[in-house]
């Protein structure tokens, strides 16, 4: 991946979504999201980043009560947790009752974490705020009335695209698989931050301060380290959440879109320029890497996770990955 852009300093808040994965989704048989999630959470410590928001759906906890562990694990390390629903479903899928609901069952499961946070902060799941200006400013205030704020994402490398092929390439046993996945999963990293902040830049006239995503996963836990060193090469300085929101871009709300967007694509939408995103030909070599019959990733994601959650938020499967 050729990046031609000149490097410049950054200043970027971590965050980290969902290191209780979603159900369907396959894991390497020896680790644990709890696993996970104490690795992930001691490399943030490692580096500094003390207090990083968390935000993970609860609905495993229905039938996998043990996986509260990684939640107690993550605040025992030092960060802070958010509501991110319990279900993982996006608000157009629900309605207005169910989706508070929804947001009311995670906080039976933890809230009394998220209230030993600093600030309250709620993530849209997968940061869609449904294609309706009246329902998500329904939302706003509702969730405002219960002392959060909407934290959003505005640099994210697609990285659930790695999730599958790593799961392949450790099944394989290809060591040299696996060394060439994470060693993509960081070049992309770097790629898309650049690319994300090169959009900001030109909505907002200047480097504005990136609220950035990676998923609690096995290649994640395996790559984060080199990751950062990457990014402090860069110049990328690491801000905390509440720095990050004090920027319009972050706490100003776009207007909503129906497609697979983060709230800095939907601004870039609005304007009428390019969204940051990863082209058809790098997506495709990293969603076809290490191939196994059988376990395609686009179908396991749709087959193992957005039909039976559509089905069972009961809404009509409609999903768009533009």
């Amino acid at each position: 991946m050729n990046d031609t852009r000149a490097d410049r300093p950054l200043q970027i808040a971590v965050t980290i979504d969902d290191f209780v994965l979603w159900d369907g989704v396959p894991a390497v048989d020896d680790v644990s999201p709890t696993d996970t999630t104490r690795s992930v959470a001691k490399t943030l410590n490692e580096y500094g980043l003390t207090g990083t928001y968390g935000f993970s759906h609860t609905y495993r906890l229905d039938n996998e009560p043990e996986h509260m562990a990684a939640f107690d694990a993550w605040a025992e390390a030092g960060h802070h947790l958010g509501n991110h629903t319990h279900q993982h479903a996006p608000l157009r899928w629900m309605s207005d009752d169910a989706f508070r609901n929804d947001f009311e069952i995670a906080e039976k499961y933890i809230g009394h974490l998220i209230e030993a946070a600093p600030s309250k902060y709620f993530r849209y799941p997968m940061d869609m705020s449904s294609g309706s200006e009246r329902r998500r400013g329904e939302v706003e205030e509702y969730i405002g009335a219960r002392g959060y704020r909407n934290a959003p994402i505005t640099s994210w490398f697609s990285d659930f695209a790695f999730i599958v092929p790593y799961f392949r390439a450790v099944t394989l046993g290809d060591k040299e698989f696996q060394a060439q996945i994470r060693n993509l999963h960081v070049s992309t990293a770097v790629d898309m931050l650049y690319r994300h902040a090169d959009t900001a830049r030109t909505l907002f006239g200047a480097d504005a301060p990136l609220i950035w995503l990676v998923h609690g996963t096995p290649i994640s836990r395996d790559t984060l380290a080199p990751i950062f060193e990457a990014f402090l090469e860069r110049g990328v300085e690491f801000v905390t959440l509440d720095e990050a929101m004090k920027h319009p871009m972050n706490f100003g709300m776009p207007p909503c879109a129906e497609s697979f967007t983060n709230h800095l694509q939907r601004f870039a939408l609005a304007a009428g320029i390019p969204k940051p995103e990863l082209d058809l030909e790098q997506l495709g070599e990293i969603i076809n890497f290490a191939p196994i019959p059988g376990i395609d990733t686009m179908s396991t994601y749709e087959e193992g996770l957005f039909k039976p959650l559509a089905k069972r938020v009961g809404a009509e499967y409609d999903w768009d990955w533009s």
